[in-house]
């Protein structure tokens, strides 16, 4: 099975001189925990979840609002292509331990997101029990010894 076959297309997003409030807006509409971040050819250059929103205003003693995506300090974005095997994309999630992955095309354009939840909605037995153990292996605790996440 592929990533075309189960990844979620309709997405929102924000850009980089989008607020973080209207991120958190599309994750109401859309019911979901991540925004992908995109620039003016709508290729990925990061993603905002809603755990970013929440440290990133209590941290900085600011609202939403005021805060613009493109202060946000992303790190490198994962993301897969829509003719990735479904395996592939749940060992990167594994190793990432992230639950969701944007799909892009071949300019790195936004296409879609692909998600845990996705594949186990709609994909076989097979893959939803490699879902299941990404979830468990994504779910654990990191090691963040060195690292202020602690």
């Amino acid at each position: 099975m592929k990533v075309y076959e189960i990844m979620t297309i309709d997405v929102g997003f924000c850009s980089l001189g989008d607020d973080l409030s209207k991120a958190a807006a599309i994750m109401w509409d859309k019911d979901c925990g991540i925004v992908p971040v995109v620039d003016a050819e709508m290729r990925v250059v990061g993603v905002i979840t809603d755990r970013d929103i929440a440290i990133t205003a209590a941290s900085q003693n600011r609202r939403p609002s005021e805060i613009l995506a493109a202060e946000m300090l992303f790190r490198p974005v994962e993301c897969c292509a829509m003719e990735d095997p479904i395996g592939s994309v749940l060992k990167r999630m594994s190793k990432l331990q992230v639950r969701r992955l944007p799909v892009i095309g071949e300019r790195g354009e936004l296409l879609g997101i692909i998600s845990i939840a996705d594949i186990l909605r709609k994909a076989g037995k097979k893959a939803a029990k490699r879902a299941a153990k990404a979830l468990q292996d994504i779910s654990g605790r990191r090691d963040c010894s060195g690292c202020s996440e602690n």
